[in-house]
């Protein structure tokens, strides 16, 4: 399945999804349609400490996955590594490029390569505050990543997470409680994302050419329109909801 009808089919499915099982089912459908054997939807996590609240789906062999539980593999899973700080889909085949793989990671792949997981796909699937996760596509052959491969393996990935979310947040009781995040404006988020960086108010100031009043007047009015009393729970909150970035602070 590339890009066309075939995945316009998967967006309109997948949006009607309500059950762990129709995703799986419809995800093994998918899988074998972009030409793989076996895909995994998983949030990057102690999958055995934070099972309740983490994405978790999957047709990979049952030993396989009960290794990884037992070696607790998702800890150190290179592929999942590879994938932290990118948007885009990455081959396995190229993991020795991305990242230093060690011996335990060099292991992983080997191991399970055994599976059936000689190669593949990932694609990183992030959302302000909360798990990093992915969505990866395997198979036992080597894989071409062609265009067509990369555009369609994306979207898949997004909204088959998108719809695993949707799951674990119905099954946490959280399907009708939809996130309120604070306006502000333009200059607050300046002088919140200077905060976060470890400057006073009168640096601030001076970087934007503002009076020092006028700064604290406008930290002042983000925490009162965040509801916090510290700027160490405004700056965790302006991360949380994607008004300021990791990139802003250092």
């Amino acid at each position: 399945m590339f890009i066309g009808p075939g995945l316009v089919e998967f967006l309109d499915r997948v949006t009607q999804v309500r059950a762990q099982a129709d995703l799986h089912d419809l995800m093994l459908e998918t899988t074998r349609r972009l030409g793989f054997e076996q895909f995994a939807l998983v949030s990057h996590v102690d999958l055995i400490e934070a099972s309740h609240e983490a994405v978790a789906v999957s047709n990979y062999h049952e030993a396989w996955v009960e290794r990884i539980f037992a070696q607790r593999y998702f800890l150190d899973d290179p592929v999942h590594v590879a994938s932290t700080g990118r948007v885009t889909p990455i081959a396995w085949h190229n993991i020795d490029q991305l990242i230093l793989p060690s011996r335990r990671q060099h292991r992983i792949l080997q191991e399970g390569a055994g599976f059936g997981l000689n190669d593949g796909v990932t694609v990183p699937v992030h959302a302000p505050g909360e798990y990093r996760g992915s969505c990866s596509f395997a198979t036992s052959r080597r894989v071409w990543m062609t265009p067509h491969l990369q555009g369609a393996s994306q979207v898949v990935a997004a909204y088959a997470f998108e719809a695993a979310r949707l799951l674990v947040r119905t099954r946490l009781g959280l399907q009708r409680q939809l996130p309120i995040i604070p306006h502000l404006s333009p200059r607050q988020i300046d002088c919140v994302g200077l905060v976060a960086s470890g400057k006073g108010d009168a640096q601030i100031a001076h970087m934007l050419g503002l009076s020092e009043a006028t700064v604290h007047q406008h930290i002042s009015e983000a925490m009162r329109r965040y509801g916090v009393f510290k700027r160490v729970s405004l700056v965790f909150r302006a991360l949380f909801d994607g008004q300021i970035c990791f990139h802003r602070v250092r």
